[in-house]
């Protein structure tokens, strides 16, 4: 049984703060203007980097849902910006300035006036050993956007940091909806004292399909691949879509030895597309109240692995 969660949804756009804003009279409808014009250039580019590459994906629509006005992903050692969104982009020397006179904490955030209007600069700062980045985010003074930007986070940390080079403390969840979607269907299944499998399934990038033919495609592609994974699993199996190219199965009352048998020698394609895949296999006998906390063991890690092992090497 298929269960799409969020990818399919993710990209919904809930304009609703942005007209409320509006209504009190707590923007200026030429900014509300701006913004609205941004996000439909960047939305009806169909080559634009958030309809191929995940990262730039989901930093896009996170800093929407927020309605950041501007949002930098600033490279310590080299003091370049490696991503930018928003309507003011020439900020980004005025934000720079801003944050260092930062105190040197982890995260925090500062007044600051543009154009006559008060504004919040967030900031945190990640990175271990040669990666060292800080985001910076300009939201209005009066927004709460402490969950936008821990997502952003995770985002970020999962696809620039190797699992072993994060500290624990900052694993989180990136989306809690998918935690207790999990949770609903093994729950029940390990209070009776049986066994749950989790079969992850990691795909080549879509990236290059998506370059081509557009994101909608690339997600089609997801989309049937995760179809297409069922016609080796039992009706009772289910599967949630975790990126555009991460599956998860659980499989209740099931030992990993069977699943094991299932895909040795499985392959699995999508529009006459056979697609190469990494997977792994995790068996659960006990109840966990964090699946985060379990989570290398449930992915076996392959997505830091590969991210590791692709990374070239830098001259002596």
């Amino acid at each position: 049984m298929p269960a799409n969660a969020l990818y399919s949804d993710f990209h919904t756009i809930d304009l609703t703060p942005l007209r409320t804003k509006l209504l009190e009279g707590k923007i200026p409808p030429q900014l509300a203007q701006d913004l609205l014009g941004y996000w439909q250039h960047r939305l009806g580019d169909k080559k634009d980097a958030i309809y191929s590459q995940y990262l730039e994906y989901y930093l896009f629509f996170e800093s929407v849902r927020a309605l950041f006005l501007a949002v930098f992903v600033i490279d310590l050692r080299t003091h370049t910006t490696r991503h930018s969104y928003g309507i003011f982009p020439a900020l980004e020397a005025s934000v720079q300035r801003a944050l260092a006179t930062a105190p040197n904490s982890e995260s925090g955030a500062l007044d600051f006036e543009h154009a006559g209007h008060h504004y919040r600069l967030h900031y945190f700062r990640t990175g271990y050993h040669e990666e060292q980045l800080v985001v910076a985010a300009l939201a209005f003074a009066d927004a709460d956007v402490s969950e936008n930007l821990r997502r952003m986070r995770y985002v970020l940390e999962r696809y620039y940091l190797p699992s072993i080079f994060s500290r624990d403390e900052r694993l989180r969840n990136l989306f809690a909806e998918t935690q207790n979607l999990i949770a609903q269907w093994i729950n029940p299944v390990l209070a009776r004292r049986q066994p749950v499998t989790f079969t992850y399934l990691h795909f080549e990038s879509l990236a290059k399909y998506a370059a081509f033919a557009g994101e909608h495609f690339a997600r089609e592609l997801i989309l049937e691949l995760q179809q297409d994974v069922h016609r080796i699993l039992k009706d009772i199996d289910r599967s949630v879509i975790l990126s555009t190219r991460e599956i998860l199965i659980v499989s209740a009352n099931c030992e990993e030895e069977v699943l094991r048998k299932r895909f040795a020698g499985a392959y699995f394609h999508a529009k006459s597309l056979l697609m190469a895949y990494d997977v792994h296999f995790f068996c659960l006998r006990e109840p966990v109240v964090d699946m985060h906390t379990i989570w290398d063991q449930i992915t076996g890690n392959i997505p830091y692995r590969k991210k590791v092992a692709d990374r070239p090497v830098s001259p002596v």
